[in-house]
């Protein structure tokens, strides 16, 4: 109704500003059908447009989502692995150093048998040395206290005599070398333990 009071008006005066009245009905009814088929061809299509593009907007945000999601994922797996590793390493460090304090006791020990090995041998050598130089000292020392009996006697002793007077002889002379041989032990300090 507004519009045909309008027009009323606008028929009834003569106003310069106003359009005539069948040039306002012709608009009118042209703004309609321009209206209506805007809305019918137009405004669908329009509509159409902005939900692709809403969805559009709404699918990136998803990916985005998903991808920031993934990358937090992945970050979380790295940092957890990384941990892991120090953790690796850590153990394997430690491995390595009992592995090297057991390979020193080990060459330690090792070196230590040896000593005594040596230092066994060595003992074992000089007894058999002393030892033989005992049995020639015995030896020669029988010869020459046969030598010497025979000359104080006078007259050359049988052998049965002689290997008996031999015998106390080196009998006597061991005696008195083993007195000799244990007080040198004590006077070095080796005492009885060899």
């Amino acid at each position: 109704m507004n519009v045909v009071a309008a027009l009323v008006l606008a028929q009834d005066s003569t106003n310069p500003i106003l359009p005539k009245t069948n040039e306002l009905i012709v608009g009118i009814i042209a703004f309609v059908v321009l209206f209506l088929v805007l809305r019918r061809v137009a405004l669908p299509r329009a509509n159409q447009v902005l939900e692709e593009r809403t969805e559009n907007i709404e699918g990136k945000l998803e990916h985005a989502e998903r991808e920031r999601q993934q990358a937090e994922e992945l970050l979380r797996q790295y940092r957890q692995r990384l941990a892991t590793a120090e953790e690796e390493a850590q153990r394997i460090i430690d491995e390595s150093r009992a592995n090297a304090e057991r390979l020193r006791r080990d060459l330690m020990a090792k070196a230590e048998q040896e000593a005594d090995r040596v230092i066994n041998q060595g003992r074992e050598a000089i007894r058999g040395e002393r030892d033989r130089a005992v049995r020639e000292l015995r030896t020669e020392v029988g010869s020459l206290a046969v030598e010497l009996a025979t000359r104080v006697v006078g007259d050359s002793l049988d052998r049965d005599r002689q290997l008996r007077l031999i015998d106390r002889y080196i009998e006597q002379l061991g005696d008195h070398a083993q007195a000799g041989a244990m007080t040198g032990r004590r006077e070095d300090g080796s005492g009885a333990a060899e």
